[in-house]
């Protein structure tokens, strides 16, 4: 491999066309492929790709009242439409404002009464409001206690005159982040919801088990009231399982991205009974590791309810997610229908099951589940999968074997050859994805450096033209070259030589199929795929084509490989439309060309590896190479001298707008005395993605002034900055304009007395300001916070700051304001002098007439059609305890 590397630095371009030229006239009568089939063949590609985008979009008919009479007991899109307009006409409604508490909640009050006036009598319905106060630590982001006065749930309880102790959950949230109509976040979740408990009571079907709808008031809150509900309602203790409705988009299909834990017999009733299937444990696992910022009501559920249950969420279409495009006009009749049809049979399957009547008897088991193209869905126990997995792994080192046999044989190749061959040809693979790899970063670093960064953004389309076919041309190129110098002796047996990087790709699968096994990953049904696929071909072209030489072969490979790529290209296709967008909310720190790059590249690696090795077979290398450089160098020049890789849109009809966060905020800093040492005013500007804050300098002329605030985050606890929840990891990175007036906030009053106790001190103290508050607290060196007087006894520690511990409690409350009280219990040494910890309070106005001052909507009504602006006035105030 090195002598390789060498020789491919040693020779340019011109000395490695002429030796592609020089391979042509000797070997050419030897390749059986001509250039035009090899071109078809990149069509082929081309076609699959977009049947697959074609089939990843389809949608039901949404259906109309009109058309009921024809589909008794069938969800009607129609009316959860209107429901979802009538909610979304609401507005914004943020957990704490007259819009969230009253008109929203007396809204789904009135509309469920509505409903239950026409339901049948073999029900017994029940209507509950909520008001719950409580707190809980959330592992989240950098971690906080979130701590929540008055938050309000409308539930309503289905059950039968067979009067069953056992319910089914199923939960939505009918609250918004601020700026926000939230009409997929979650209105789609709750108008579905609304719809669903009107069929099921209008029908005179008999439930088996109860059914509980919750329409929570407090999740974007980061979940309050989904706990106050599962800790303290009247009936969470007769839940057995849940069904919880999000979105990280609008519209498109509803995924499935998380199932359990363990109970195996939810995920069966969802592949038995709904009718479009979309569920996958890699979306499960991508979710888990955190690398998502994001989180839902399953958490609560799971942790706080020892309930196991499934989690479902609309990813397309992110780029309103949160924003104020989160409209009505973004969600399809089709997508309500496809929905609402799921999550209906899902229910009634659910609640008709004899399972709720004893969970735990059927608790045993993992689940392993993906669906195929949407038409039906895999699943099975993770011993099952271990079974079938080590299994697979078995024949296919036995298929590796026969064909070393069929080589010795029909090649003279003897099998300490092939396999001295074959590790060769693993190497110069794993080479190829790392050749790949390091292609795509330099196309990110030119991007980064000269050019316009985030081109695919509003543009999808462009990660093929930067990063797959540079992915596919290096893959190629390294194999070729590595062919050539290496397997010198097998160069006038093409097919001979395919067979083994085809071998090399199969043992590659087969090794990390069995890494997946050891390490018990769920999503190892990918290698899996591989390996069954090439291990089928193997067997039946050593039974069926012993010498394996024609077009029939060729055929086989197209066609037995063409299933794992094509599922392989379904699941990429959804990853790259979840994972898109979120590069445009993740932070300027997210580095989200190079991300983007190492993703496009190594999911395309995998995904086409069969076509990889075909460069081998094929007549005029050179003019191949030639094309695929000209379309690269190609784009990167339109890209570079166009407008046309601008990476934002404000257009109606393909909305990718560029995310803005500002504060117009004050800054006070206290010292011991508790005088004010400091009082600073300014804008402060939370960069969403790596093209901000500079991107809208020519017409906003006040961003040129923007500076960073790297040293405010090493002198102040949490960078003296009032943010909203502990986030410093992710938008670390931001900046700071100031300006000459400070905003009306609501006052933070801050009362607070000691009291000496045997390990140190107890501060009990009094904080009230706006609806949503931070609190801060840093002890210093050699001062330790012990336990406080909330629930959580045990303080959750955040991300350290100058090598100190931080600590962020989350506070909000409903309509009516209320101070929090609580105590902290600091363990202090007996000889240390000064104050004990760092504390500050932020505080939000994030509705109402205070939550924009003249100076801030005058600076945001600068900015172009093709961003979204989310702002607010907050306050920070710190001091030394």
């Amino acid at each position: 491999m090195q002598k390789a590397s060498s020789l491919r630095n040693r020779i340019g371009k011109e000395k490695l066309y002429k030796y592609l030229d020089d391979e042509e006239e000797k070997i050419k009568s030897y390749k059986p492929i001509p250039l035009r089939h090899f071109i078809y063949f990149l069509l082929l590609i081309v076609i699959v790709f977009i049947l697959v985008i074609i089939v990843e979009k389809r949608l039901p008919k949404g259906l109309s009242i009109d058309e009921e009479k024809d589909h008794p007991n069938k969800f009607i899109a129609e009316r959860a439409h209107i429901i979802l307009r009538e909610l979304t006409s609401v507005g914004p409604r943020i957990a704490g404002s007259y819009e969230n508490e009253v008109l929203a909640v007396n809204y789904l009050i009135n509309q469920t009464k509505k409903i239950l006036r026409e339901a049948h009598d073999n029900h017994v319905i029940e209507l509950d409001v909520q008001k719950t106060s409580g707190d809980f630590n959330l592992e989240f982001l950098d971690g906080m206690t979130n701590v929540y006065r008055d938050m309000q749930n409308v539930i309503v309880k289905v059950g039968s005159r067979i009067k069953s102790p056992y319910s089914l959950l199923i939960n939505c949230h009918f609250d918004t982040v601020i700026n926000s109509p939230g009409a997929s976040d979650d209105g789609a979740g709750c108008a579905v919801m609304m719809e669903i408990l009107r069929v099921i009571t209008k029908s005179d079907k008999i439930l088996r088990h109860n059914i509980i709808f919750l329409f929570n008031g407090g999740e974007e809150n980061f979940m309050p009231a989904s706990h106050g509900f599962i800790t303290q309602h009247k009936w969470a203790k007769e839940i057995r399982a849940f069904i919880n409705l999000e979105a990280c988009g609008a519209g498109g299909r509803e995924i499935l991205f998380q199932a359990g834990p363990y109970h195996p017999w939810i995920m069966e009733t969802y592949s038995e009974e709904v009718p479009y299937p979309f569920a996958s444990s890699l979306a499960q696992e991508i979710f888990q590791s955190g690398v998502i910022p994001g989180d839902t009501d399953y958490r609560i559920f799971r942790d706080f309810g020892n309930l196991s249950g499934l989690d479902f969420a609309w990813s397309s279409n992110g780029y309103v997610y949160h924003t104020e495009f989160d409209s009505l006009e973004q969600i399809p009749l089709g997508s309500l229908q496809r929905t609402g049809d799921n999550i209906l049979a899902l229910a009634v399957g659910m609640a008709q099951g004899h399972q709720l009547s004893n969970v735990e008897e059927y608790k045993a088991g993992n689940l392993v589940f993906f669906d195929f193209l949407g038409a039906f869905v895999v699943r099975w126990s993770m011993e099952v999968a271990d079974l079938i997995n080590i299994l697979s792994v078995i024949i296919s080192v036995y298929s590796l074997y026969a064909n070393s046999k069929t080589m010795e044989a029909s090649d003279y190749l003897t099998k300490k050859n092939y396999v001295k061959k074959l590790f060769g040809c693993v190497g110069s693979v794993l080479w190829s994805w790392v050749s790949a790899l390091l292609g795509c970063l330099a196309v990110a670093l030119l991007l980064n450096s000269i050019g316009p960064t985030m081109s695919w953004y509003a543009n999808p389309v462009w990660i093929f033209f930067l990063y797959v076919i540079p992915t596919y041309t290096a893959c190629m190129l390294t194999i070729y070259l590595h062919a050539s110098y290496f397997n010198k002796d097998l160069i006038l047996s093409p097919w001979t030589l395919f067979q083994l990087y085809f071998d090399s790709y199969q043992l590659l699968w087969t090794v990390l199929l069995a890494l997946g096994v050891m390490a018990g990953i769920r999503s190892s049904f990918i290698p899996l795929m591989w390996v069954i696929a090439a291990t089928v071909e193997n067997l039946v072209k050593t039974q069926l084509y012993k010498k394996w030489r024609d077009s029939k072969w060729l055929l086989l490979h197209i066609g037995v490989m063409g299933l794992p790529f094509v599922q392989g290209f379904y699941l990429t296709l959804s990853a790259l439309y979840l994972f898109i967008p979120i590069m445009g909310r993740a932070g300027s720190a997210s580095y989200a060309e190079y991300l983007i790059a190492i993703m496009a590249s190594l999911q395309f690696c995998v995904l086409l590896c069969f076509a990889v090795p075909i460069i081998l077979l094929v007549q005029k290398m050179k003019k191949i190479f030639s094309l695929l450089m000209g379309v690269i160098l190609l784009s990167i020049a339109v890209l570079l001298l166009t407008p046309l890789g601008f990476p934002y849109s404000g257009n109606p009809n393909w909305l990718a707008p560029q995310r803005f966060m500002i504060l117009h905020s004050q800054r006070i800093y206290r010292g011991i005395s508790g005088s004010v040492e400091n009082n600073t005013s300014g804008f402060w500007i939370v960069d969403m993605d790596i093209n901000s804050p500079h991107s809208v300098d020519r017409y906003v002329p006040e961003m040129r002034n923007a500076v960073s605030v790297n040293q405010d985050c090493r002198d102040y606890l949490y960078c003296g900055l009032p943010y909203l929840v502990p986030v410093l990891n992710m938008l670390g990175k931001t900046h700071w304009i100031p300006t000459t007036s400070a905003p009306k906030t609501t006052p933070i009053v801050m009362k607070y007395n000691r009291e000496n106790i045997t390990s140190g001190q107890r501060l009990h103290l009094e904080i009230q300001g706006a609806n949503h508050v931070g609190i801060m607290i840093s002890p210093v060196p050699g001062v330790e916070l012990k336990t406080w007087s909330f629930n959580s006894k045990h303080p959750l520690a955040g991300p350290k700051w100058n090598g100190r511990e931080t600590y962020f409690i989350y506070y909000a409350h409903g309509l009516t304001p209320k101070p929090l009280n609580f105590s902290l219990d600091m363990k202090v040494p007996s000889d240390h002098k000064g104050y004990i910890m760092d504390f500050a309070v932020s505080t939000h106005n994030l509705f109402g007439e205070g939550r924009k001052s003249e100076s801030l909507k005058k600076f945001v009504s600068q900015f172009p059609r093709w961003t979204t602006v989310t702002s607010w006035t907050a306050t920070y105030e710190s001091w030394l305890l």
